[in-house]
């Protein structure tokens, strides 16, 4: 296998007076950057969601260094530093823009008669040059800790070190390769991920959010790894919506979950992070088009947290830990847990009846719920564009989610009931769709009680599989489409405790 490095691993590059910005909301499609002469350029890049991950640190220190240029003292620029951590911290709130800023201060503490913009800027060049190092290592260490045959599943795009990690494996000798999932809204599992491995040779198929379940209950799965925008000192990760509920499933079918970490900085607790709510909009939207013609009442929490119990090693630029090394390493002062919501959600998942429509509006409406919430249901999209519609017909107040964000309201106790919907029932269980097994699974481990009830197949859809979208395609040609199956509920998991 000839590994060749992903342009993501570096997705923003220092050029004369500024520098430039790898627009990943255009890939695969079109290889565009975005020219950055002043800090405005630089926050919007951020906030837009043309940069993220490892290309909104790269976005902020280059910001530094160009901010930089208009101040001629140290006093001044430390002022100026903390001010760029709390401006990009405005523009996405959950990521720990204030804690990079903190990597300022030991440079202004050492004694340095000479603190002037064009001092700091060749301090910063410095130290990208020593991250960039830094997550090479760390791709090292992560592949050391797979086996030498492994079938690896990951979530979102983690700038590039994914294909580092396939490096290390070549040269260890390991075989790998890669189920990503296509990572709704903005599908950086399909368009990044899964582009970015199969133009540097690696083996890599894609499934929707929802076939997590589905792929590793059926021994699919060797390894799980994935990014972290953050790290708390007791070992929690906070990353992209849908990491939870894969940590949940991995943890049940004995698979280890291996999140890539940095310096918690004084974080304590991922209960401490404020998680960014998106606009709903952009669960519509490809490439800033509308895909549906009516606007429908949506929610879009952009990451979730996973708790240390769920995680197997803790990946650093350093090492590697275990929660309970990662804790003794970084010491947590006393973790208050976050109260939990009222549980006052439904979740509907899978398709009733035509004829039932209006019997299950009217026993949805009897619970008082204020919001029924409604994955989309990849690939076929049936919560989106049948279930959705038709309760909204009905009155019900309907949110649509994205099918990994399931597990954000299930940690969040805000789910009171799980609606499961089946096609038929078979000897092992009732089967449902692509992401009947994750609903199920998510609702056991927060014990959350199953209607079950008897549904029917989705109509014919417009997308067969997640190469589309609404019809469009959202793949590049060469990659392959893992296929996805319906899914059995086993019997045993209704056995269980607030079962069905």
């Amino acid at each position: 296998m000839n590994v060749k490095q992903s342009p993501l691993f570096e997705p923003v590059v220092w050029q004369g007076e500024g520098f430039k910005i790898l627009d990943e909301t255009l890939l695969p499609w079109r290889t565009e950057y975005i020219e950055v002469r002043a800090l405005p350029q630089a926050l919007a890049a951020v906030k837009d969601m043309k940069t993220r991950a490892f290309g909104q640190v790269l976005t902020f220190f280059y910001a530094a260094a160009l901010v930089a240029r208009r101040e001629n003292s140290g006093a001044g620029l430390r002022a100026r530093m903390k001010r760029l951590g709390e401006e990009f911290a405005e523009a996405r709130p959950t990521f720990d823009f204030k804690g990079l800023a903190e990597f300022f201060e030991p440079w202004f503490a050492q004694p340095n008669g000479n603190q002037t913009g064009a001092w700091f800027e060749g301090k910063v060049h410095e130290f990208i040059g020593r991250i960039v190092g830094a997550r090479l290592y760390r791709a090292r260490k992560a592949a050391e800790l797979l086996p030498a045959r492994c079938r690896l599943l990951t979530h979102c795009n983690v700038s590039g070190e994914l294909v580092a990690v396939a490096q290390a494996c070549r040269d260890l000798g390991k075989d790998l390769t890669v189920i990503a999932t296509e990572t709704r809204p903005y599908l950086q599992g399909s368009r990044l991920t899964a582009w970015e491995l199969s133009q540097a040779g690696v083996p890599v198929e894609v499934i929707p959010d929802g076939a997590v379940a589905q792929v590793i209950a059926g021994g699919k799965i060797d390894a799980v790894i994935v990014g972290a925008d953050r790290v708390a000192r007791n070992g929690d990760i906070v990353n992209k919506v849908g990491t939870y509920p894969i940590a949940v499933v991995a943890q049940r079918y004995g698979v280890p979950f291996y999140p890539l970490v940095q310096d918690p900085g004084a974080l304590n607790s991922a209960a401490d992070v404020d998680i960014e709510e998106r606009p709903a909009a952009e669960l519509y939207q490809l490439e800033g088009r509308s895909l549906i013609e009516t606007p429908v009442a949506g929610r879009y929490p952009a990451f979730d947290a996973t708790p240390s119990g769920l995680i197997t090693r803790l990946v650093g630029f350093e090492n590697s830990y275990t929660p309970e090394e990662f804790r003794e390493k970084y010491r947590p002062a006393n973790v208050l847990e976050k109260p939990k919501k009222a549980a006052d959600h439904l979740l509907v998942y899978g398709v009733p009846k035509k004829s039932e429509y209006s019997a299950l509006a009217r026993t949805l409406k009897l619970e008082k719920a204020p919001h029924v919430l409604v994955p989309e249901m990849r690939p076929g999209l049936a919560g989106l564009q049948t279930v959705a519609r038709e309760l909204s017909e009905r009155g019900v107040a309907v949110q649509i989610i994205s099918d990994n964000m399931m597990g954000t309201f299930f940690a969040d106790g805000a789910i009171r009931r799980l609606y499961l919907f089946y096609d038929e029932i078979g000897g092992q269980g009732p089967v449902g769709g692509c992401g009947s097994l994750l609903a199920a699974l998510l609702a056991r481990a927060h014990g959350v009680p199953i209607e079950l009830l008897a549904g029917e197949a989705a109509p014919a859809p417009v997308d067969h599989d997640v190469s589309t979208f609404m019809g469009r395609r959202v793949i590049t040609d060469g990659i392959n489409i893992y296929p996805v199956e319906k899914e059995i509920v086993p019997w045993a998991l209704f056995k269980e405790e607030g079962g069905a």
